[in-house]
């Protein structure tokens, strides 16, 4: 135990630690702050906002009506025109529109050009690329600068507190440019954690300084010019009666309304097509995105792991035309050093006078008040406190408070009875147990079996190859030799779950066969075995009917001397779980080009109403030059649920979705879960839900989300950890609706 006095050092120690990390503001505690700061955004939920932003999907429905993407601009010059009848007060077309010799020639570029010079109020928006050092172009052209910022309260803090500096900018077409309302640079601002947050607000390029398309939009929806903003450098901009809050370089923190989906979306083929009211956009501001199948514009926010770029240039510009800001409370980082003192100081001359009990008590207090009132202020006010800090100050002042012993209060030293300390050891050593055995108490707790309540497909071996030793129905050795029905038996070549695999061939066409035999009173009870053959055979025969390059071909499907077997394509390759355990691995277009594979064979399959159930490595075959075949097909919900005579499943259920661990019905997406699992293996050569215990791993499916694979494989493109997050999902409704979706994004990338 600490002595007489080193409570207060110990607490104002703890107090100086903390102000110091605050100041140095290290990663590790950033991330505290950032993730407090998230919370803050889903205890608070959705915040109601006008419609006055709406945004103008070019989605599947209008790829759909109007033929795929990407459009020639003589139907964007369409949209625009459109959307013009409809009298919004901004249309931001938020597209890349590049140079273009071959739009230009038809004359489609001139044809859009002469639409937005007509509308009056079209807003484009350029990408750029920062640079440390600037930008070596001659200057601006005129289309930029005449919305760029002139107004500074001292343009020579522009050196101290520098914007975004870009060294490079991407501009649209010039006669687009020079028919639009104005160009504003769009980017997306990652914090340290790859999460957005903010949004740049002020771009240095070449000399001038340009505004963001969420303040372009924003003076035209007021009727402002470069006159009414007013930038004071490292604060914030005046925009008229408007104060936007800005940090050093610039950026504006976001305040999101909600998850994704707030905003209310319009289908561009809706629009054009005269399906929408007259006036639904009348003095509105419509953005205009693309949002169809195979777009990655997705980025992880603190109220959305995968919230889509247009609905974060709408929060920004919501935000500004509305007011809606985040604002700190002034010189927030003095109080926020005071308010740490002022409770290190209180910690130090008051806590080591009163007993644990109270202390910790006291410090609970503290620590839900200062944690309600931070969150009254955010969510009634919209003001940023900085609590992290000082509660990471109490939590650590309630985890060293059991080292103190109260003082005396009466100013004198402490008895000499307050120097003996009790030797906790012995006397628990020397406590009775009373005749408890504990050798008993050495098994799996029932906790552990408890954790969650689930029903459990019987076959859990995904992760294996499902070929374990099983008998023959005499008890003896496999058949070597015979038939089965016209096939003849050549070869033994491995022991599934539920019986035998031999190799055999067709004598009629003289065709090698694989021949599957599964003793269906090995996975089922007598009064059932008669049903389950009846079943197995129905559903074989409609796999049979499935041809497809990808899969498997089932020729046949048979019972001989109690066995049911079933013919089917022999494949001379390997399985992919034998490649993985073998320490193989594939360039990422060759992953790609696997998995596109697998995801044709089971969309052709979900389309004719058949789910796999039981994807995984052992199931998909790779043969020559990479071709995947997927087995199992119309059998793999018998192999899935198999299980010993004792009723004991066998195996891990690590790629078996969560809705398929719960017992519920399951479709498609319960396959697109699986496939997921497999892709995450293949890129990480881990798989993505681990456990210790059975009981462990189904909570690890059912409740925690896996590190994506660029953590794991620092090489693996960040790309593959949308695609994987998103067939991932817990909720089947937020996963790939089919595997031709997962598809189609994968093409794109090789």
């Amino acid at each position: 135990m600490l002595k007489k006095s080193s409570g207060l050092i110990l607490y104002l120690l703890i107090t100086l630690f903390i102000i110091t990390i605050y100041l140095d503001q290290p990663r590790m505690f950033q991330s505290i702050e950032t993730a407090i700061f998230d919370k803050l955004f889903e205890l608070r939920g959705k915040k109601q906002i006008p419609d006055d932003i709406q945004i103008v999907a070019i989605d599947d429905a209008s790829l759909k009506e109007l033929g795929p993407w990407p459009w020639h601009r003589g139907k964007l010059a369409t949209l625009i025109e459109k959307l013009s009848e409809q009298q919004p007060k901004v249309i931001l077309l938020n597209l890349a529109l590049p140079e273009d010799a071959r739009e230009d020639s038809l004359g489609y570029t001139q044809l859009l050009a002469n639409k937005i010079k007509e509308a009056g109020n079209v807003i484009l928006p350029y990408r750029y690329s920062t640079s440390e050092f600037g930008s070596t172009a001659a200057g601006i052209p005129e289309y930029l600068t005449r919305h760029a910022f002139v107004k500074f309260d001292d343009k020579q803090q522009l050196q101290a507190r520098p914007p975004v500096i870009a060294g490079s900018i991407y501009l649209p077409s010039k006669a687009l440019a020079e028919a639009a309302y104005g160009l504003g640079f769009s980017g997306i601002n990652f914090d340290f954690d790859r999460h957005v947050r903010s949004q740049p607000m002020i771009l240095s390029y070449a000399g001038g300084c340009l505004p963001s398309v969420d303040i372009l939009t924003a003076y035209r929806y007021y009727g402002y010019s470069r006159d009414n903003a007013f930038v004071e450098i490292g604060k914030g901009i005046k925009l008229g009666a408007l104060a936007l809050p800005t940090d050093h370089a610039g950026r504006m923190p976001i305040n999101f309304n909600g998850p994704a989906g707030l905003f209310k979306y319009v289908s561009a083929a809706d629009v054009m097509m005269g399906a929408t009211g007259r006036k639904d956009l009348t003095g509105k501001i419509a953005i205009v995105a693309y949002t169809g199948s195979g777009s990655s514009d997705f980025y992880t926010t603190p109220v959305s792991k995968m919230m889509p770029g247009v609905e974060i240039t709408a929060n920004a510009i919501e935000n500004i035309i509305h007011g809606n800001f985040l604002r700190e409370v002034g010189a927030a980082s003095l109080i926020t050093i005071v308010f740490m003192l002022g409770i290190g100081i209180f910690a130090a001359f008051i806590l080591p006078k009163i007993s644990m009990m109270y202390r910790l008590v006291s410090l609970g207090i503290l620590l839900f008040v200062m944690a309600n009132v931070g969150f009254a202020l955010f969510a009634a006010a919209d003001i940023m406190t900085k609590i992290s800090y000082p509660i990471m100050m109490i939590v650590f002042f309630m985890i060293t408070s059991p080292m103190l012993k109260p003082q005396k209060d009466d100013g004198g030293e402490d008895s000499a009875d307050d120097d003996v300390e009790i030797d906790y050891d012995k006397l628990l050593s020397s406590t009775p147990i009373g005749g408890i055995n504990m050798a008993g108490t050495a098994g799996t707790s029932k906790s552990d079996f408890n954790a969650t309540k689930v029903t459990m497909p019987l076959n859990t071996q995904s992760g294996s190859s499902g070929i374990i030793p099983i008998p023959n129905s005499s008890g003896g050795s496999p058949v070597e030799s015979g038939n089965f029905g016209r096939y003849r038996i050549i070869e033994p070549i491995g022991r599934g779950a539920m019986g035998m695999v031999y190799r055999g061939m067709d004598p009629a066409i003289d065709r090698p066969v694989a021949l599957k035999t599964i003793r269906v009173d090995n996975i089922a009870e007598p009064s059932e075995a008669m049903e389950l053959r009846e079943r197995l055979t129905r559903e074989a025969k409609a796999a049979g009917k499935l041809s497809h390059p990808n899969i498997v071909t089932i020729y046949d499907v048979g019972e001989q001397n109690s066995l049911q077997y079933i013919a089917m394509e022999y494949l001379d390759g390997q399985t992919l779980e034998a490649l993985l355990h073998s320490g193989h691995r594939w360039d990422y277009k060759t992953i790609c080009k696997i998995m596109i594979q697998v995801c044709e064979a089971l969309d052709f399959a979900h389309e004719h109403g058949i789910v796999h159930r039981d994807i995984k490595p052992a199931n998909i075959m790779v043969v020559e030059n990479d071709k995947v075949k997927v087995m199992d097909f119309g059998i793999a919900r018998f192999d899935s649920s198999n299980m010993t005579q004792s009723g004991v499943a066998l195996g891990t259920p690590n790629y078996i979705s969560p809705e398929q661990l719960k017992g519920q019905p399951v479709d498609r997406r319960s396959d697109i879960f699986s496939l997921g699992v497999v892709f995450y293996e293949l890129l990480t050569g881990e798989k993505p839900f681990k456990g210790d215990t059975i009981s462990a791993l189904i909570y690890s499916i059912l409740h925690t989300s896996p590190p994506p694979p660029s953590e794991i494989n620092l090489e693996v493109p960040r790309i593959f950890d949308k695609i994987i997050a998103k067939a991932l999902v817990k909720d089947p409704d937020m996963r790939f609706q089919t595997s031709r979706e997962m598809a189609d994004i994968l093409r794109k990338l090789i």
